[in-house]
C-alpha cells in the first residue's frame, strides 16, 4: 500500500509539473483549462473584515490587472501561504482558469488554486 500511494504521489506530481506554464498576457486564450501560470506579484488586496476572498494581482495591479488570483481564507490557512510575503516575487500557480462572470473587464482568475509556488 504504500509503494502504490509513493507511485501515485510520483505520477500525480510529474502530471501536474508537465503542464505548460503560461504568462498572464496568454491566461485569456486558456479559459476553462487547467493551466499554470507565471508572473510577478505587484500588488494585493487581503480580505476585509467580515469577508473571506483575498486577490493577488499578476504583473498589474488593480485596477488595470492582467491576472488575478483569488484565494479564501480558508485557503491560505491550510496552505500556510503568507499573501504578503509573496509581494515582487515571481510565483507560479497552477489551477483552472476562469473569468468573473460579472467581471466587465474580464479579466481571467484562478480561484483556489490547486499550488501556489514562489521561484527560487
Amino acid at each position: 500500500m504504500k509503494n502504490l500511494l509513493a507511485l501515485f504521489t510520483i505520477l500525480f506530481s510529474l502530471n501536474s509539473f508537465s503542464q505548460d506554464t503560461i504568462t498572464t498576457a496568454n491566461a485569456k486564450n486558456y479559459i476553462n483549462n487547467l493551466a499554470c501560470v507565471t508572473g510577478k506579484v505587484v500588488s494585493y488586496k487581503l480580505a476585509s473584515e467580515g469577508k473571506t476572498v483575498n486577490y493577488i494581482n499578476i504583473d498589474a495591479a488593480y485596477p488595470d490587472a492582467l491576472f488575478t488570483i483569488v484565494v479564501t481564507n480558508a485557503y491560505l490557512e491550510t496552505s500556510k501561504i503568507k499573501i504578503e510575503d509573496l509581494k515582487n516575487k515571481i510565483i507560479f500557480a497552477y489551477g483552472r482558469i476562469t473569468i468573473y462572470k460579472n467581471d466587465p473587464k474580464q479579466v481571467p482568475q484562478i480561484f483556489n488554486p490547486r499550488w501556489i509556488e514562489v521561484k527560487k
